[in-house]
């Protein structure tokens, strides 16, 4: 998407899907009507731009900042589910370790666990 907007800005010649792409970019409807001209489907796609834009029922309905706090906030929430399921984890090598330390077999511990064999000899 970006090399086909770095085209459209050196003013390189643009194939159909160039236009589309850079469409998708841009936010000046007079720039858009522009990049339109010549192709039926894409002055069509210009104008229905057009319409929605400026419908009133549509106008305030994405908001920049309020999707980029959505999207700090999930980032957020995926790095505390990845931080509580490392802790989940270490607490159970914790416990293995403690347990092995009491002289309770690898089997039992694997069994009260869930952790593998092999993570409990790397214990040792």
């Amino acid at each position: 998407m970006m090399k086909s907007y770095n085209k459209y800005h050196n003013g390189e010649e643009l194939t159909k899907l160039d236009k589309e792409l850079v469409i998708l970019m841009l936010d000046d409807y007079l720039e858009i009507k522009k990049l339109a001209e010549g192709d039926e489907e894409l002055m069509e796609v210009s104008e229905r731009l057009y319409e929605l834009t400026n419908n009133i029922d549509n106008i305030g309905l994405y908001d920049p900042e309020k999707r980029r706090k959505e999207e700090e906030a999930l980032k957020i929430e995926y790095h505390s589910k990845i931080a509580e399921e490392k802790g989940a984890k270490d607490e159970k090598k914790t416990i293995a370790k403690n347990l092995l330390n009491m002289g309770i077999s690898k089997k039992d511990i694997m069994k009260a666990t869930g952790l593998s064999k092999k993570q409990i000899t790397m214990l040792m």
